[in-house]
């Protein structure tokens, strides 16, 4: 898909959040887009899952969330097999659960099982060494135990991690040596590619980059800081911005529902789209602090491509569009260049497929 560059700066700012909301709307069109791409691991739908014959190695992939749980049995190649989803657990025992049905859905034998979990995981022992907020039942627990697979191997990292070891070994980062990435979802996750190793530092905490100080005046983050990029630019951040909005009683089309939920992240998109002065100034802000973390990533990293993922970035290209030149701007005199700004290859379950990499790695049958 081609990047909508030229248009940007020729229309007001607020027309900007139109082209990004009508962009967002466009998600609902993500699975023909996918299947026009040519890449194995973008299933979405179960439909267009993939077959395996016996002689392709196999292992389980699951990516643990704050709102869902995902896993699908993938093969070496990046092609997703079988596809499974339900709402997070919130106990060991659901965990275990979870992940034992879907092994027995496995009709071939599999070579291990990958798992993605938000927070601090050391990947040499598959404990989580920090992990506040929803999940935080598992804080110092080894996911092995937890899983309890018998023989079969456990390898685990972070969320934002396996995304990007997916997009190393199938997608968007294939070839590459020095990438970051970003998870935009509930929260911000990150993930840095360093002359081809990925970015873990001394206490595994290397790379969270949605934790980065964004506005030193800023609220307090779920991480002890404050005024993280996740508090500034995240489904949560921008849900809540809104919600400030309403509640000021501030004239905004959206309102809380019946049983009091609160508009998401989408619907806040549309009503922008549709003229919501309220969510047009919650996106403009929003980009804004996108924007110029951005640049403090590209300065401090040097890239040779910056990949967005997650479920906000699942709008493609127009989501930054509103604020791309100013990124090329703002960095093109330091990096002497302008580095492309590029989408998840693995649309949906790209850590899923990244924690399955993992298996594939640890036993050296593919290789970064």
């Amino acid at each position: 898909m081609a990047r909508p560059i030229e248009l940007v700066w020729r229309v007001s700012s607020h027309e900007q959040v139109i082209l990004t909301a009508m962009a967002f709307s466009a998600i609902a069109t993500l699975p023909s887009r996918i299947a026009q791409s040519g890449y194995n691991a973008q299933t979405i739908v179960s439909e267009n899952l993939a077959s395996a014959d016996s002689g392709t190695p196999l292992a389980i992939g699951v990516d643990i969330g704050a709102t869902a749980i995902k896993a699908a049995i993938v093969g070496v190649h990046g092609d997703l097999v079988e596809s499974f989803h339900e709402p997070s657990p919130r106990t060991t025992s659901a965990l275990q659960d979870f992940v034992h049905s879907v092994l027995k859905c496995a009709k071939l034998p599999v070579r291990g099982i990958g798992i993605g979990c938000k927070g601090i995981i050391d990947a040499a022992s598959s404990r989580v060494k920090s992990l506040p907020g929803d999940l935080h039942f598992l804080e110092g627990l080894l996911l092995s135990e937890v899983i309890a697979a018998g023989d079969l191997p456990v390898s685990a990292d972070n969320d934002a991690r396996t995304a990007l070891i997916a997009e190393v070994l199938w997608g968007a980062a294939r070839g590459r040596r020095n990438v970051v990435m970003l998870t935009l979802g509930t929260g911000v996750g990150g993930a840095v590619l360093v002359d081809g190793a990925i970015l873990r530092g001394a206490g595994d905490a290397g790379g969270h980059l949605g934790h980065v100080t964004v506005d030193p005046r800023g609220g307090l983050c779920i991480c002890g800081n404050y005024g993280c990029l996740e508090t500034l630019f995240s489904s949560r951040a921008i849900e809540s911005d809104y919600w400030a909005h309403l509640h000021r009683a501030a004239p905004a089309k959206l309102s809380v529902g019946s049983a009091g939920q609160l508009p998401d992240t989408e619907a806040i998109f549309r009503a922008a789209a549709k003229g919501d002065e309220c969510a047009r100034y919650v996106l403009d802000r929003a980009l804004e602090y996108l924007g110029a973390a951005l640049v403090s990533f590209l300065h401090t990293f040097d890239p040779e491509i910056f990949i967005l993922g997650g479920s906000i970035a699942a709008a493609g290209p127009q989501l930054i569009a509103p604020i791309q030149d100013k990124i090329a701007q703002r960095s093109k005199i330091l990096l002497g260049r302008e580095v492309p700004i590029v989408f998840q290859k693995t649309v949906g379950y790209g850590g899923v497929a990244g924690a399955a990499g993992l298996v594939f790695l640890q036993q050296r049958l593919l290789a970064i």
